[in-house]
């Protein structure tokens, strides 16, 4: 082979090895690397709060629906129980005995009594309207204490958004179907990031 030859095919073969060198060593490709694990493993700041604010959104939304649930139970509860109240007293137990056994003051048996105006006595024996006044009254009790502790829960997730300010007050009021009123009360004396 003729020493030109030789020259133009050594120099050629280290111009495609160097591109090939030079494309692998890309300073570009490095970054690309880099970049993928960043984005895989790393949140930005703004997503990770855009998460939690969705999280916070979601639980007080399950409070407000769990509340308006347990208010409507509460209200078929009293109904159920005014009812009970007023055909006790039709048939002749006294404001002291219903009282004492629902646990509502005189004054409220007597105008509960008052609202029925078209009852008739039903032949129900005394013992049966104090087993049932007491039945009613502590399942609404009970239905009173589970609305509270939903409450609570409800309020603590307001403390915490507003400690750390995922959530302004006017958000806040919005979520929970509160005043801006009642928020503004529940963040008295919360330390906030400056």
């Amino acid at each position: 082979m003729p020493a030109h030859a030789r020259s133009v095919s050594t120099v050629s073969g280290q111009g495609r090895s160097g591109e090939g060198r030079s494309a692998e060593d890309r300073p570009a490709a490095g970054r690309y690397t880099y970049r993928a694990k960043a984005s895989r493993s790393e949140a930005p700041p703004h997503a990770a709060a855009k998460g939690e604010r969705a999280k916070l959104a979601h639980a007080l939304a399950a409070h407000r629906q769990l509340l308006s649930h347990a208010s409507s139970a509460i209200r078929t509860l009293t109904a159920a129980r005014n009812d009970m109240i007023a055909q006790a007293l039709e048939d002749g137990l006294t404001l002291a005995t219903v009282a004492a056994v629902t646990g509502e003051n005189l004054r409220t048996v007597r105008t509960i009594g008052l609202a029925y105006d078209d009852l008739h006595a039903s032949g129900v024996p005394r013992d049966a309207h104090v087993a049932r006044l007491k039945a009613k009254s502590d399942e609404l009790k009970a239905a009173g204490l589970h609305r509270d502790q939903i409450a609570e829960r409800r309020e603590a997730l307001i403390v915490m958004a507003l400690r750390t300010q995922i959530c302004d007050d006017l958000e806040l009021a919005s979520l929970t179907g509160l005043t801006p009123d009642h928020i503004r009360r529940a963040s008295r004396g919360i330390a906030r990031p400056a």
